[in-house]
């Protein structure tokens, strides 16, 4: 596990919520990123950057709802299944998707590989990459505390697109556990999750996930607070 890298990616997916486009690019500057673009329309929000290395990263938002963007909350609830190649997924799930990336296909060079990081309904959103783009086009992806949003189907179709994820489960996390009575919508099941504990993590199939208990539990903050001190205490001293 690249802890730096992971810790990183939960600073993109943090920062990826702030709204005001001047304010998107401090704080992508203040992470060490060149700031490109920022998409926001009624229910999506997505930013594109380049890291120091010049690699592409799309931070994409989740649930934006303390600046009362309710159609991301509708997104959330939403239920309603959408066939997609090779499977099925939500229709809130995908709202807009094709046009976040239509817009990030125009700013990227072309041919770009993309590495995606989200939280919550920004991390469902990560998984469904490889609708978009295809398998070479495709770099690092994080998906911190995704709620359930596409069925097996799917994941057995993208499971070599998927493969190296890293998704993040925190504590007892509510509303990661959602839908919580609706079979249908799974987490990904072909390779263990990383869950965040109070102390420390553990890798597990989804499957042993205790699921819901705590919806504070879903707060990035606490994600990336967790993220960055697992990953300052792999770092040994110079010697």
């Amino acid at each position: 596990m690249d802890w730096q890298a992971i810790a990183l990616a939960a600073k993109r997916a943090n920062a990826a919520y702030v709204i005001d486009p001047m304010q998107s690019k401090a704080a992508f500057q203040a992470l060490g990123d060149v700031w490109s673009d920022i998409y926001s329309d009624a229910n999506n929000q997505a930013v594109m950057s380049v890291d120091a290395a010049g690699r592409t990263h799309l931070s994409i938002s989740g649930t934006r709802a303390s600046s009362l963007k309710l159609a991301d909350v509708f997104d959330d609830v939403s239920l309603v299944p959408h066939p997609v190649d090779g499977g099925c997924v939500t229709d809130g799930v995908i709202s807009g998707m094709a046009d976040v990336w239509k817009w990030a296909l125009s700013v990227a060079p072309a041919g770009a590989v993309f590495n995606v990081c989200g939280h919550s309904l920004g991390a469902s959103r990560t998984h469904l990459t490889p609708l978009f783009i295809p398998a070479t086009q495709i770099g690092a992806l994080y998906s911190f505390e995704a709620p359930k949003f596409a069925d097996a189907r799917f994941y057995a179709t993208y499971a070599t697109q998927l493969a190296g994820m890293v998704c993040v489960l925190n504590g007892r996390d509510t509303w990661a556990a959602w839908p919580w009575v609706d079979l249908r919508w799974r987490a990904r099941p072909q390779h263990d999750h990383v869950w965040l504990k109070s102390s420390g993590f553990a890798m597990i199939p989804a499957s042993q996930w205790p699921g819901a208990g705590s919806f504070g539990d879903h707060d990035i903050d606490l994600v990336q607070a967790r993220c960055e001190k697992i990953a300052a205490a792999e770092v040994k001293p110079a010697a």
